[in-house]
């Protein structure tokens, strides 16, 4: 949070050296050769701090959804090894009680790794909805993966 508060000081204290620089020509306090190479360098600092602004801000942006990214990456591994704790199945509360998230949270998360494929939901006889992680479940499960291809007729 630092860091984005001093990029911002940065990116409004450079603008206001060229306000300042244009104010002191329009003002007349330079005479008229210092007005003309005030003006040619203060417009080339506009364009840089421009051009530097927008680099700055997309910066920004960036680490600001890598960071989400990161921390939902976190997330869903915290509910992948809780999953694998319990033999590849969990309902929503499961998830949100073993991996101190929220209801809401358990629930998008889950979801989103349904949607990528890692998980599928069956409901249970009581009418529960359980998420099933297919390469979670037991080693006898692993051990029995045969090549498709072996049993196919020529």
């Amino acid at each position: 949070m630092q860091r984005g508060c001093s990029t911002m000081g940065a990116l409004l204290g450079a603008p206001l050296f060229a306000l300042l620089t244009l104010s002191m020509i329009a003002l007349g306090l330079l005479d008229s050769d210092q007005a003309v190479a005030a003006t040619i360098a203060a417009l080339i600092f506009a364009a840089l701090t421009l051009v530097l602004s927008i680099v700055a801000v997309r910066g920004i942006r960036q680490s600001r959804e890598n960071a989400t990214v990161d921390e939902l990456s976190q997330e869903e591994n915290r509910i992948l090894r809780y999953a694998q704790h319990k033999e590849g199945r969990l309902t929503v509360e499961e998830a949100a009680l073993g991996c101190h998230l929220s209801v809401d949270q358990a629930q998008e998360l889950l979801d989103r790794l349904v949607m990528r494929g890692s998980a599928d939901t069956w409901p249970s006889e009581a009418g529960s909805l359980v998420y099933v992680f297919r390469g979670l479940g037991d080693e006898q499960d692993k051990l029995s993966a045969e090549d498709p291809f072996l049993h196919l007729e020529p």
